[in-house]
């Protein structure tokens, strides 16, 4: 990309050198050199595209590697993000980064290579203009400063916002049973319209932010070259400087300022990437040991009933995710269902055993739903409880089958209805008593009473 841009500069200069003859004295031969130099810049800038994009692709596939190599190696690492948010980085975050690996970064090295040739070819020809172009140059950056700390920060504001909207809508759809039976999803209805509404009107705050910007320093560039070509038209008029010296300015006067107003625009445009990968490096970089409590306030003791309690937010179920081994029994808050029946959601890829079957439906109060029901991809036969009870028959025909000696629950009765929450519980303390480590996460106060431990979990 170096050697393109330093050909390309090459080409320009060779082109207007040509140009400014052919109009003082045409002759076929500066016609060929100069449409000759014009084809060798066209072929420079594609080959500058080709590899940048190249790189683009490359420095995109490195980032998203690193990222899932962490998310597949690390788990305490992993229970600490957002998942929401790192899944908008592995798609349209990463792919932002194609502005700014493919447009802004080719043009700062390009501007480093042809500002000052084009300087110096000016300065060969008429030392004044190149001197206006010097002193009139850092008014560009200069600009560019001011309005990058603004669009920097309304960029980085348009991300977190992106986030919290798309977390929104995620817990909105999980949310969704428990919404219609307490008739609020016309109201979520409306927060997510408003919520849409707002960034939308974000996003185009972005665009004004940048078409302005753009505005700027077109602006500053043609009062600059406006300049220089009013000193080149005095001074022709007394013959300080001659057509052909003159013209030549004229034509790279534009070509001077034009590398500084593409590293403006280019990097306004790619603001988004930036954005990005700042929060990429910024997870990459993220200490993956577990936080201490994880380690030294929680430790399940066998034949025990600990509850974790605190207010939502705290890292509760983030410290149950932490305690997690392979021959536990783990039912999530949001436990995934699967298009299949009942049964295949509680056995899994296990085999069926009867009588482990038999307990861990009626531990899980499951007595009101038909095993061979199938269960279709929306799950809309049955309620949000009853999808609970099935998680909770899954989880106890794991600790059942397999002896788990460690059973992790959260919010295991939330869903439930007084009578079946209460069962349940009995069930907790059966497991519990015959030897097994229960560790819960609960606001539910039944619960908390009958815990043998409770653990306050702080921020």
């Amino acid at each position: 990309m170096v050697a393109f841009a330093l050909v390309g500069t090459l080409a320009t200069v060779a082109f207007a050198w040509q140009l400014s003859l052919l109009v003082v004295a045409p002759e076929a031969a500066n016609l060929w050199l100069g449409l000759s130099a014009a084809a060798v810049k066209a072929l420079t800038l594609i080959g500058q595209e080709w590899f940048s994009a190249i790189a683009a692709a490359k420095v995109k596939q490195q980032l998203r590697g690193s990222l899932l190599k962490r998310v597949g190696d690390n788990k305490a690492w992993l229970d600490r993000q957002s998942s929401v948010e790192l899944n908008l980085l592995l798609t349209t975050g990463l792919d932002s980064l194609d502005a700014y690996f493919a447009k802004f970064l080719p043009q700062v090295v390009y501007t480093a290579l042809a500002t000052p040739i084009f300087v110096f070819f000016i300065f060969t020809q008429d030392w004044l203009s190149a001197v206006t172009i010097l002193i009139t140059l850092p008014l560009i950056p200069l600009f560019m400063i001011f309005i990058g700390w603004a669009t920097s920060k309304v960029q980085s504001r348009q991300l977190t916002a992106l986030t919290a909207l798309s977390q929104h809508f995620v817990d909105a759809l999980r949310g969704l049973t428990t919404l219609r039976v307490f008739s609020r999803a016309k109201v979520q209805l409306e927060i997510m319209r408003q919520n849409s509404e707002a960034h939308r009107s974000r996003t185009m705050k972005v665009l004004s932010i940048t078409f302005l910007s753009g505005f700027a320093l077109e602006l500053i560039a043609s009062l600059a070259v406006a300049l220089v070509a009013v000193s080149i038209g005095l001074r022709l008029i007394d013959g300080s400087i001659t057509l052909a010296a003159g013209l030549l300015v004229l034509i790279l006067a534009p070509d001077a300022y034009l590398p500084l107003r593409m590293v403006g625009a280019n990097f306004h445009a790619s603001a988004d990437g930036v954005a990005a990968i700042d929060k990429t490096l910024t997870l990459l970089d993220q200490n993956a040991v577990d936080r201490p409590t994880v380690a030294t306030l929680v430790a399940p003791k066998p034949a025990q009933l600990t509850v974790l309690v605190g207010p939502s937010g705290v890292g509760k179920s983030t410290t149950l995710k932490a305690l997690r081994d392979e021959d536990c029994a783990w039912m999530p808050q949001r436990s995934v269902l699967f298009d299949d029946t009942v049964r295949g959601n509680i056995v899994g890829a296990s085999r069926l055993d009867e009588p482990c079957f038999t307990r861990a439906t009626q531990m899980a109060a499951l007595d009101d739903l038909d095993f061979d029901l199938q269960l279709g991809s929306s799950f809309s036969t049955v309620s949000g409880g009853q999808q609970q009870r099935i998680a909770l028959a899954r989880v106890f025909y794991r600790a059942l089958l397999l002896d788990s000696k460690l059973l992790l629950l959260d919010e295991p009765t939330a869903a439930l209805d007084e009578d079946r929450a209460e069962l349940v519980l009995r069930s907790i303390k059966t497991l519990a008593a015959e030897g097994r480590a229960v560790v819960a996460v609960s606001h539910q106060t039944a619960l908390i009473a009958s815990a043998d431990e409770v653990i306050e979990v702080s921020a």
